[in-house]
């Protein structure tokens, strides 16, 4: 088997409201990240961010995150698509989080039926300092 070949599809930038963070009974951290709104942006791809999304994350015993992002975009023709974005979250020495996920969208029929047929990783982002934000670059791998 070959590499699979990546595609740049688009950008997210995701806005957060302020998150809640509790420990949990089973001896894990709980993280909820409210999604606020934001925008998507790629080449013929373009939409807004519904608020009422969430990431819902674990903290993990070595400081980082699994996370479980699931949210609306409003594409620029009205199109609504649901989005989730899961992977995991690793803080690096500036306090920055960077990040590697799978995302899958949920499409009704039409002309972003693609979407929900194709295969995307990500890279995520999480600047130091920045609670209000974070950053997603999609990629789909080409079959």
């Amino acid at each position: 088997m070959t590499k699979p070949e990546m595609v740049f599809r688009a950008a997210i930038r995701a806005d957060l409201g302020p998150a809640e963070e509790f420990e949990t009974s089973h001896g894990t951290k709980r993280a909820f990240f409210p999604i606020t709104g934001g925008v998507l942006k790629g080449d013929g791809l373009e939409g807004e961010i519904i608020s009422g999304g969430a990431d819902w994350a674990i903290g993990l015993p070595d400081g980082s995150y699994a996370v479980e992002a699931r949210y609306l975009i409003r594409l620029r023709d009205g199109t609504v698509v649901s989005i989730l974005n899961a992977g995991r979250m690793v803080e690096q020495e500036d306090g920055a989080f960077l990040g590697r996920t799978r995302a899958s969208f949920e499409v009704p029929k039409g002309p972003h039926e693609w979407l929900g047929k194709a295969v995307f990783f990500g890279t995520a982002m999480a600047e130091p300092g920045d609670d209000e934000h974070v950053y997603i670059e999609l990629w789909e791998a080409v079959i």
